[in-house]
């Protein structure tokens, strides 16, 4: 009777609290949804939809423009911008004009540099606003200013120096700094290419560009194969790229836990169980190993799901997958099924696990225990 007592506490109390390394099949199976009774849905390998992570990269880009949407940003080289500097001289051919007195018909009236406010303010012609006026349409304001105390009053405008033709580059990139936009138009991979190229892989890399109050950001993958994405840069523009490496997680019974990281599309099911070790023989369930997956959804069209603009609404919606790693057909279905970014995979811990963990707990010595005398029989 006395051997069976802790036979039956440990039946009583596995049906209670045991210890195991997280959530066991059936509490898995009956998880619900944040503050709702709604089961999260528990799906089969072999009904999972075919290329899930292809689909959902396409529902997730649908209503994104990326960098599209600073597209058409106008920019001429020639047009004078706050920061510039430029050499101004004046001639005049007139016998009774401004130099008559005078043996120069030519006249340097120096170098001048465009205020923050787009303001020059030169002898004999007063202030000038010359934002994004080019240098011939300067030359025209400064002789009709001329006019009147100059016969026949010409001008010549040069550009000495443009500083503020120029993108700021940083983030993850080999060479981050100021470069500048010249007449060729620059467009994103040019920069980026300048600044030494993307210090991680393109489908990791997230492009971001700041003009002015907007903001967009594109894959640096969907840059390079995409040429609407590819806009034209304009001066002021930021262009940060960083880091947005994709991985999932391995817990539980796995021989290796932790992050892992991937290229999007190029990781199986099977290959993830690979990187992870594969499951821990001495601890794992093969029969019961799950995918917890925020699945990307679209709402069908008209419905409330579909936004002011008409877009359909994109959201997500976690589901949970099975694999019965025991049934030999799912070695075939793991290396279909592909990987998404953020997805957990778990192994739970076979019950006879927890059982030996209770056994364990009940043969250690009790705290309150106190070793035996030296010399005492």
């Amino acid at each position: 009777m006395k051997k069976i007592l802790p036979v039956l506490m440990i039946a009583l109390l596995s049906g209670c609290a045991k210890p195991s390394d997280g959530p066991s099949a059936g509490s898995i199976r009956s998880a619900t949804f944040p503050h709702s009774a709604d089961r999260i849905p528990v799906i089969e390998l072999a009904n999972a939809p075919a290329a899930t992570a292809a689909n959902s990269t396409v529902l997730a880009n649908s209503s994104d423009q990326g960098l599209a949407a600073l597209r058409g940003g106008a920019f001429n080289q020639q047009r004078l911008r706050p920061g510039d500097v430029i050499d101004v001289t004046v001639l005049d051919t007139g016998e009774d004009g401004l130099f008559s007195s005078t043996q120069s018909k030519t006249l340097n009236l120096g170098r001048f540099t465009v205020d923050q406010s787009g303001n020059v303010t030169m002898p004999f012609v007063g202030k000038q606003r010359v934002t994004d006026s080019t240098p011939e349409g300067l030359q025209s304001r400064i002789v009709a200013g001329l006019k009147g105390s100059s016969v026949n009053p010409q001008a010549v405008v040069t550009v000495v120096d443009k500083p503020t033709s120029a993108v700021v580059v940083s983030g993850g990139v080999k060479n981050p700094g100021k470069f500048p936009i010249t007449a060729r138009r620059e467009r994103v991979l040019d920069i980026i290419s300048e600044a030494g190229g993307a210090s991680a892989p393109a489908p990791a890399a997230m492009v971001t560009v700041v003009r002015g109050n907007q903001r967009a950001s594109a894959m640096l993958s969907r840059i390079m194969n995409d040429a609407k994405q590819n806009i034209r840069l304009v001066p002021g523009d930021q262009v940060m790229v960083d880091d947005d490496t994709v991985s999932f997680t391995a817990l539980g019974a796995f021989k290796s836990t932790g992050e892992f990281q991937f290229e999007p599309g190029k990781l199986t099911l099977a290959q993830a169980l690979g990187r992870s070790g594969g499951l821990a023989d001495d601890r794992a369930d093969a029969r019961n190993v799950y995918i917890f997956r925020n699945q990307i959804v679209q709402a069908p069209a008209n419905t409330s799901g579909t936004s002011a603009s008409g877009t359909p609404s994109i959201t997500t919606k976690p589901v949970i997958y099975h694999i019965n790693m025991k049934d030999a057909s799912s070695i075939m279905l793991m290396q279909m099924f592909q990987m998404q970014k953020g997805d957990v995979i778990y192994a739970t811990t076979a019950s006879t696990v927890d059982a030996a963990k209770l056994f364990t707990i009940y043969d250690k010595p009790s705290i309150g225990s106190v070793a035996p005398a030296p010399g005492s029989k």
